[in-house]
C-alpha cells in the first residue's frame, strides 16, 4: 500500500509541475512582443514554435501522469479491499 501511495503523490507532483509549466508557457505566449522583437519575424516564430512544444510536451506529461494517479488509486483500493477481506 506504500508503494501505491508514494505512486499516487509522484504522479500528483508530476501533474502540478506540468500544469504550472503549461501556466508559464501560456504567459511567455502573452509576453512575446515585451522584448521589443516584435520586427523580427524569425525570433517570433522561434519562440512560437518552442512555446508550442513546450505546451504540448506538459500537456501529454500532464495527462500521463493524470492515468498513472487513476492507476495508483484503483491499485491502492484494490490493496486495502484484499486485505480487508484478508481480516475478516
Amino acid at each position: 500500500m506504500l508503494v501505491s501511495s508514494i505512486a499516487r503523490f509522484n504522479a500528483v507532483n508530476n501533474m502540478n509541475n506540468a500544469a504550472m509549466n503549461m501556466m508559464n508557457a501560456a504567459n511567455s505566449f502573452t509576453n512575446l512582443s515585451a522584448f521589443g522583437g516584435e520586427h523580427d519575424l524569425t525570433m517570433l516564430h522561434e519562440k512560437d514554435k518552442k512555446l508550442s512544444l513546450d505546451l504540448a510536451s506538459n500537456s501529454l506529461l500532464y495527462k500521463i501522469s493524470y492515468l498513472q494517479e487513476k492507476a495508483a488509486q484503483k491499485r491502492q483500493q484494490q490493496e486495502m479491499k484484499r486485505n480487508l477481506d484478508l481480516m475478516v
